[in-house]
């Protein structure tokens, strides 16, 4: 199977509650999802997107991967968009992928990219325009810290598991919730994908299969579960159970009969965090808005938000958004946007768990989704692109077009 050498892959979404996995398997006419599961993580086993006990977390692991039946497979996992991640996207002299990873890893500052070796660089080449000298690659450029990445490989290997890649959250969502699935991926106007974790909340914008740019937002489902605790005065794990309680529809119909609940009182306490991180959603929806030309106004709006993530299971949170925003808003359903036969022995990827499973999917997907784009990709434009190239290129030139990197005042606005 190329890459992998079998014919399972597994992705692998390490998170701070919980860890969940996605085990494709090959098949006649391509790939099964055969296997899902999660298992909680261990407290504080994770923080701010490092390992930070690997110990705690290899019997988890251990447990997970009996239960997708894959002790030892070819694994898939991500870095988390706050480990020191950035991404770029720029126009480059067309090279070939071997002069471009070089030029990168001798020339950094070429491309705007730290020196040194406490960073990690890669790249992405998403296609190409123009003709001649004047022709450009475009191209994502993403860093992360070394260490995010080291320890995440180190927990893999001592798991007796193989890494054979590393990417990052937000593009596995795009893979497994967009660029996948036609409807989604030929819609008019830009997507707003929320990845609601247990610490903090990623705002991926994406237009088709284009990515645009991610925003985290310190605000998550612990967020949550501390205002209710704060407000009921009970334990944590009073707390955690009340908030898979909470109904957000009582908010936008009327309690009713559940006024004296402590489900609804905890509703109630979540709604000042909500809104607040409702607030930043949308200053970072508008700064995006805000850079479109006059003449991609109308068909670059955000049409559609997409929901992931364990806090996107809060009852009433797609409804209650979509009063706030006045744009559709839905949880994400991976389970039928995957272009693979739904096999499953294990677990659960049905619409009401696809938003867990959402990012170990696009995980497990990332070579399946390339190979699918070698096979349809133009041979002719690869020949000549390599052709090319072998000769020896010229320092690469960055050209940067708009692109917002965090929202400022004036989205607020």
């Amino acid at each position: 199977m190329g890459l992998f050498g079998g014919s399972s892959i597994v992705g692998l979404d390490i998170g701070t509650s919980s860890i969940k996995a996605v085990r494709l398997q090959a098949a006649k006419n391509g790939w099964d999802i055969v296997a899902a599961a999660r298992v909680e993580t261990p407290r504080g086993a994770v923080a701010d997107g490092m390992i930070a006990d690997e110990r705690a977390l290899l019997p988890a692991m251990h447990h997970l991967f009996a239960q997708i039946r894959a002790r030892r497979s070819a694994v898939i996992a991500a870095v988390n968009f706050t480990s020191g991640v950035s991404v770029r996207r720029v126009g480059l002299p067309v090279l070939t992928p071997e002069a471009l990873r070089k030029q990168i890893q001798t020339q950094p500052d070429l491309f705007g990219l730290s020196p040194g070796t406490e960073q990690i660089h890669d790249f992405e080449i998403l296609g190409t325009h123009g003709e001649g000298t004047a022709a450009q690659m475009d191209t994502l450029l993403v860093s992360a810290q070394r260490t995010a990445v080291e320890c995440r490989l180190h927990l893999l290997e001592s798991a007796g598991l193989e890494p054979v890649a590393m990417d990052i959250e937000p593009f596995a969502l795009m893979r497994s919730l967009v660029e996948v699935n036609p409807a989604l991926s030929g819609l008019r106007g830009a997507i707003g994908i929320l990845d609601l974790g247990a610490v903090h909340t990623d705002v991926t914008v994406v237009r088709g299969t284009n990515y645009i740019f991610t925003r985290a937002i310190p605000l998550g489902g612990n967020s949550f579960t501390a205002v209710v605790q704060q407000a009921l005065e009970c334990t944590l794990e009073k707390a955690e159970k009340l908030k898979t309680e909470i109904d957000l529809n009582w908010l936008l119909q009327g309690p009713g009969e559940q006024a004296d609940t402590p489900a609804y009182q905890a509703t109630a306490a979540i709604k000042s965090v909500l809104d607040d991180l409702l607030r930043e959603v949308r200053n970072s929806i508008l700064f995006y808005q805000s850079q479109l030309p006059d003449d991609d106004v109308e068909d670059g709006m955000v049409a559609m938000i997409l929901l992931a993530g364990g806090t996107a299971l809060m009852k009433g949170l797609p409804e209650y958004m979509q009063a706030a925003f006045s744009l559709q808003v839905q949880r994400a359903d991976c389970s039928w946007s995957l272009p693979y036969r739904i096999a499953l022995r294990d677990g659960n990827l049905g619409p009401e768990e696809s938003p867990l499973y959402a990012l170990a999917a696009g995980l497990a997907a990332r070579e399946p989704v390339e190979q699918a784009r070698r096979e349809t990709a133009n041979g002719g434009k690869r020949r000549a692109r390599g052709k090319k190239a072998d000769a020896e290129p010229a320092p690469a030139q960055v050209e940067e077009p708009a692109q917002p990197d965090e929202p400022g005042d004036e989205a607020s606005q």
